[in-house]
C-alpha cells in the first residue's frame, strides 16, 4: 500500500518538516543585504571616498552574520539527517520484521520468474529450505506448468494480478493458494504474495460435493423434505417434490413461507399447525392428514419431523412429508372388504340360524313365526305378509306381522287384483319397487295397502310357487338391493320349511285317518288331528 507525498516547501528539512519563519527570513534578508553591500562595492571600488571605506566593516559584519547562518544551517541538516537516517532503519527493522513474520508467504521475483528473495513462510507453504528457494524459477512449483509462460506475460504486460493456483510442494504435496502478484515496484522486481488455502479448499470442495450429493437426493426422492424455522414455522427449505405431490410451484413459498398451511384440508389443518407449535416441546412429529393438491384433488400425506439445535438452543424443525393416498386407499378398501367379510360373516351367521330355527320345528305355525322373526333381525319393514298359493289363483294370508287388527290371517285375495303380484306368480322373479308412486299401475289390496316401497320374493320349493314372502315400508326407499338379496336368500330355506311343514302335516293327516279307521274296526273313540292349512 502507497503512501501519500507531502508537498514540500522550498526551505525545508531532510524530514519534509519546514525550517523555521526567522531562519528564512533572516537568510533571505542577509543574500539580499550582502548583494546590495557587493554592488555599493563594486560601485565606489575606483573611488576612494568616504563611503566607499566605511562599506568594508559592515560588509565584514554582513559576511559573519551570513557566515554563522551557513553554520547554523549546516549544524541543523546534520541533526535532521541523523534523525531521518535513524527514522529510515526503524522502518526498515519493522519492515523487515513484517518481512520476516508474516504468515503469508512472499516471493520477490525477476522478470525471468525465478526467485530472488522470499520469506520463511514461502520457504514453509512450499515446502522448501529458504536455500534451495533462492534462485527457483515460480513456475515449478505450478500444477500446470505447459501455460505457465503465457500467463507470466500476461502478468507482467497487465502489472497486477489475483487468483487461486494449485500448486506441487517441494516435498510432492499439492496444496492450494490464494495468490496477489504485482509487477515492477521496483524496475525488474516483482512480488508475490501467498496464501496458503489448501484447507480451506478441500473444505470448500468437501462442502460442495456434500451439497451436490444432498442436492442429488434430496430432487430424486419422492419424499417432500422441509426445514422451518421453530419460532414461526415459515419454510426455509423445501425440495422440488414438493411441487410435485402438491402440485403448487416452490417459489410460492419464497414469497409466503406459510402458505404450506393453506394446502392442508381445513378439517385437519388446526391440528397439524398445532403439532408443529408443540414439536419444539415434544420433540417428535407423527401426523396423518388430508391436502388439497393445485388441482382440487383432495389427497393424504403422512409429515414427520424433529426439532434442531443450534448453539444450544432449538431453531429448526426438519422433517419429511409423503404422498399415502396409495396407502389409504387400500386401507379403506381392506376395511371395505373387512366390513363385506363381517356382514357375509354375519349374513351367514343369521341365514344359518334361520335355516336351523326353521328346520327345528315342522309345525306350520312356528315355521311361519321363525320366519317373520328372522325377517325382522335382518330387514327394516313396517309390515310382513306370507301368503299361501291357494288353487293357483288366489293367495291366502298366512301369518301378518306386525298382528293387523281385525287378524286378517285366512283372508284371500286374487292375484289378478295386482299386476305385480301376477307377474311375481307366473314369472317366478322376486320384484322390488323402491317407490310405489312411480308405478302407475300400483293397485291398494288387502295386505298391501298404504305402502310406498314394497318387495316380493317367491317361496319355490320342487319348481312349484308354494307362496309369496311380502315385506313393505310407508316410506319411499326404505328397501335396498342388499334387503332385496337377504330377502332373496331367506326365502329358499323358507320355501324348504314351508314344503316340510305341509308333507308334515299330510303325514299327520294321514296317520290321523289310519288311526280314525283302525278304531273304528276295533271300537274305540278316535283322536281328532289338529290342523290348520290345506295341502
Amino acid at each position: 500500500m502507497g503512501v501519500p507525498f507531502t508537498k514540500l516547501s522550498t526551505f525545508s528539512d531532510g524530514l519534509g518538516r519546514p525550517f523555521p519563519k526567522w531562519l528564512r527570513y533572516s537568510s533571505a534578508f542577509t543574500l539580499l543585504t550582502s548583494l546590495g553591500f557587493l554592488f555599493l562595492s563594486v560601485a565606489f571600488y575606483d573611488r576612494h571616498s568616504g563611503p566607499a571605506e566605511s562599506l568594508v566593516p559592515t560588509l565584514v559584519v554582513a559576511l559573519a552574520f551570513a557566515v554563522f547562518l551557513s553554520t547554523y544551517l549546516l549544524w541543523r541538516l546534520r541533526k535532521e539527517h541523523r534523525e531521518a537516517d535513524r527514522a529510515f532503519r526503524n522502518a526498515d527493522c519493522e519492515f523487515f520484521s513484517i518481512f520476516q513474520n508474516v504468515l503469508d508467504g512472499i516471493l520477490i521475483v525477476d522478470n525471468d520468474a525465478d526467485c530472488l528473495d522470499a520469506n520463511p513462510a514461502a520457504a514453509t507453504i512450499l515446502r522448501l529450505p529458504l536455500s534451495e528457494l533462492i534462485g527457483k524459477n515460480v513456475g515449478t512449483f505450478l500444477m500446470d506448468r505447459d501455460e505457465f509462460g503465457q500467463r507470466w506475460d500476461s502478468f507482467l504486460q497487465n502489472k497486477s494480478r489475483r487468483g487461486r493456483a494449485q500448486l506441487v510442494a517441494g516435498d510432492g504435496t499439492a496444496l492450494f493458494v490464494d495468490f496477489t502478484a504485482a509487477a515492477n515496484y521496483l524496475p525488474g522486481r516483482h512480488v508475490l504474495i501467498l496464501c496458503d488455502v489448501t484447507e480451506r479448499t478441500r473444505a470448500e470442495s468437501s462442502l460442495r460435493k456434500s451439497e451436490e450429493r444432498f442436492q442429488l437426493m434430496a430432487n430424486n426422492i419422492q419424499e417432500i423434505f422441509w426445514m422451518m424455522h421453530a419460532d414461526t414455522q415459515e419454510l426455509i427449505y423445501v425440495n422440488s417434490a414438493y411441487t410435485t405431490i402438491t402440485g403448487h410451484a416452490v417459489d410460492n413459498l419464497h414469497e409466503n413461507p406459510s402458505a404450506y398451511q393453506d394446502l392442508i384440508h381445513p378439517e385437519d389443518r388446526i391440528r397439524v399447525v398445532s403439532k408443529l407449535h408443540d414439536l419444539a416441546h415434544s420433540g417428535a412429529l407423527d401426523e396423518e392428514f388430508r391436502f388439497v393438491r393445485a388441482d382440487g384433488e383432495i389427497r393424504w400425506a403422512w409429515a414427520k419431523g424433529v426439532p434442531v439445535q443450534a448453539d444450544g438452543e432449538i431453531r429448526w424443525l426438519v422433517g419429511t412429508a409423503q404422498d399415502i393416498s396409495s396407502r389409504k386407499q387400500a386401507e379403506m378398501k381392506i376395511i371395505e372388504q373387512l366390513d363385506a367379510v363381517e356382514a357375509a360373516r354375519s349374513e351367514a351367521e343369521a341365514l344359518r340360524k334361520a335355516t336351523l330355527a326353521l328346520s327345528q320345528n315342522l309345525a306350520m305355525d312356528s315355521v311361519l313365526d321363525t320366519l317373520l322373526q328372522c325377517i325382522s333381525e335382518l330387514i327394516p319393514f313396517d309390515r310382513a305378509t306370507v301368503l299361501f298359493v291357494e288353487d293357483g289363483f288366489e293367495l291366502m294370508i298366512a301369518r301378518e306381522a306386525p298382528h293387523a287388527e281385525p287378524k286378517r290371517m285366512g283372508l284371500t285375495l286374487k292375484a289378478s287384483e295386482n299386476i305385480f303380484l301376477q307377474r311375481l306368480l307366473f314369472e317366478k322373479r322376486a320384484v322390488l319397487l323402491t317407490d310405489i308412486s312411480r308405478h302407475s299401475e300400483w293397485q291398494d289390496v288387502v295386505p298391501l295397502e298404504r305402502l310406498q316401497s314394497w318387495m316380493s320374493v317367491p317361496l319355490i320349493a320342487g319348481g312349484n310357487v308354494l307362496g309369496i314372502l311380502s315385506l313393505g315400508a310407508t316410506v319411499p326407499s326404505t328397501f335396498t338391493t342388499e334387503h332385496f338379496r337377504l330377502a332373496k336368500s331367506l326365502s329358499i330355506p323358507a320355501a324348504v320349511a314351508i314344503q316340510n311343514a305341509r308333507i308334515h302335516e299330510r303325514a299327520e293327516i294321514y296317520a290321523a285317518e289310519l288311526e280314525l279307521r283302525l278304531n273304528e274296526q276295533l271300537g274305540t273313540e278316535p283322536r281328532r288331528p289338529d290342523h290348520k292349512f290345506r295341502s
